[in-house]
């Protein structure tokens, strides 16, 4: 049988879809992007802002603005470079995030606990003790090294694409990611 793809994701990008992401990124507090616009600067035009973003995503035609790049310091005297998204970015990102996340979120193996919604480290250190009741004795702790700067996004937008039809929102994705 063949796997029924997700269509049709554009059409439900509506207002009120716009508002619940833009109070998440409002939420999420973060800095001006390249563009300069804080988020106090994008909410004195909310309505308008918001409208127009959500235009330009259904026509796809929207276009993110470059990252700022920025230096955060490390405890041992390095740094690590980070990129902050124009608030219009992010809140296009959100509305993103909000219709692949019902999609993708059942697909998760049901002991990942990180970055997850409901999802905390109390159950993560709930779950290691329920193992260790039934008889495991080592627990595994592995972070790589520059992970996620070095998964080959081909290999991501296959992952959303064997699931997404909806070209408008895979075109999106592959902007952010700097694939278009």
């Amino acid at each position: 049988m063949k796997k029924q793809k997700v269509h049709s994701l554009t059409g439900r990008i509506e207002y009120p879809v716009m508002i619940k992401a833009f109070k998440a990124v409002k939420k999420n507090r973060g800095a001006a992007g390249i563009d300069k616009v804080s988020i106090k600067m994008f909410e004195a035009n909310l309505e308008d802002n918001l409208l127009a973003l959500m235009r330009d995503m259904k026509k796809g035609v929207f276009e993110p603005h470059p990252l700022k790049r920025v230096l955060i310091p490390k405890g041992d005297g390095r740094f690590r470079p980070l990129g902050i998204p124009a608030v219009r970015d992010r809140v296009c990102q959100e509305v993103i995030r909000s219709l692949l996340e019902p999609i993708f979120e059942q697909k998760f193996h049901e002991a990942s606990f990180g970055i997850r919604p409901g999802r905390n480290c109390h159950q993560a250190i709930e779950k290691v003790l329920e193992y260790h009741q039934q008889g495991y004795k080592v627990v595994l702790d592995a972070d790589i090294k520059g992970f996620f700067d070095n998964i080959p996004l081909k290999v991501i937008m296959d992952a959303i694409a064997s699931e997404i039809a909806d070209g408008n929102i895979l075109r999106l994705i592959e902007n952010f990611l700097g694939l278009a």
